[in-house]
């Protein structure tokens, strides 16, 4: 247990690392994608190529936990960022920023789908929902800092310098978990060929939670380029806090992941952010709106994580697989969906699109299928 606790917090450093790495790109990549003049939508398919690469990788990822390691899929998910924020200033070709876009989300797909499925693997079931929850703090932290110091290191250096930060943060995280010591080594698992009926209403829930989300993710630094009375990391940093005290305070609640009237409590936070952000608010008003935003999510996401990891019991990394690829997919799709509201209808067609969306989950709130003594 000591070893298993040793391991889990040494995940979390690295964990942290990454995402900083990740989020680090948060301010430099839609500007730079701005100054080199790219159209709405050609900025919207290079942003969603997060859901492209979780398409592709989270399958691939989520077996190569089960078969190889989480250690090994760490590393590799830490080299593709590496490569991938590096080589952004080195092109304006609309392909091969998609491209490069591509690489920086396979990091995110392969460090995230080990990460989670190695805490998955480590922990009983009747803690899995707070030591997910606990375990989220750690992008949720990087989110709330990162951003904000690489604006402020932005007005002092070129663009250029944020994807420096971005690639020296992903080889340190790297090297943290590059020693052996503390993970478990991969055991033999079945290969699960594609995800079982009793999947598909949680999958369906992520997808569409990842669509509502993509809007504050991705747009929020056009939001405030845009509206130009906020900072947009000023915006993260209170997302990040407030996801960060949400996680913290609901971790006890998602020991039974969550009741049906905790999830619609949640949907509707989302569902009310979103919808400031349409209203046109003052400053005060979109702090609000990701605070908002922020309190849904942090129940959502280890929530609906840990009751894919219930049904599939057996093969912690193809169910985390599975949840993220949903994610990551609703991510994706709903980046290039509101691409094209952004273009047509501005940034109140994006955001009352993006709470349509999230309405839509509601049926779902209380019906997913469960699993286990725990649930």
């Amino acid at each position: 247990m000591k070893n298993g606790s040793t391991t889990y917090w040494r995940l979390w450093i690295a964990t942290l690392v990454f995402f900083a790495g990740f989020y680090a790109l948060l301010a430099p990549l839609p500007r730079y994608l701005v100054a080199i003049g790219l159209a709405d939508w050609e900025i919207g398919l290079v942003l969603g190529g997060l859901g492209v690469a979780s398409l592709i990788g989270r399958p691939l990822a989520g077996v190569a936990v089960d078969r190889v390691g989480a250690r090994r899929v760490l590393l590799a998910g830490a080299g593709a960022l590496l490569c991938g924020a590096l080589g952004v200033p080195a092109t304006a070709s609309l392909w091969a920023l998609l491209g490069l876009r591509l690489a920086q989300a396979l990091g995110y797909v392969a460090f995230t789908t080990a990460g989670s499925a190695l805490v998955v693997a480590l922990t009983p079931p009747a803690l899995l929902g707070r030591r997910l929850a606990v375990f989220g703090t750690a992008a949720n932290l990087a989110i709330t800092l990162t951003p904000a110091a690489i604006g402020g290191l932005l007005t002092l250096l070129p663009l250029g310098a944020g994807f420096a930060v971005a690639g020296a943060l992903a080889l340190l995280a790297g090297l943290i978990v590059l020693p052996r010591g503390g993970l478990p080594a991969a055991a033999p698992a079945p290969v699960v060929r594609r995800p079982p009926a009793v999947l598909w209403p949680p999958m369906l829930f992520a997808a569409l939670f990842g669509a509502g989300f993509a809007a504050f993710f991705q747009f929020a630094p056009v939001l405030a380029e845009r509206r130009g009375d906020v900072a947009a990391g000023w915006l993260y940093a209170a997302y990040g806090a407030g996801i960060i005290a949400t996680r913290l305070a609901s971790g006890r609640l998602l020991v039974r992941a969550a009741s049906p009237p905790l999830l619609c409590s949640a949907v509707l936070s989302l569902t009310a952010g979103l919808g400031l952000c349409a209203a046109g608010l003052p400053p005060a008003g979109l702090l609000l709106a990701a605070l908002l935003i922020a309190g849904g999510s942090g129940i959502l996401h280890p929530a609906l994580l840990a009751r894919h990891a219930a049904l599939l019991p057996a093969t912690p990394g193809q169910a985390t697989a599975a949840f993220y690829l949903a994610f990551d997919a609703g991510i994706g799709l709903g980046s290039w969906l509101f691409g094209g509201l952004l273009e047509r209808w501005g940034l109140s067609g994006l955001y009352a699109g993006a709470a349509l969306l999230m309405l839509l989950t509601l049926p779902l709130s209380g019906g997913l299928p469960r699993a286990g003594r725990a649930w």
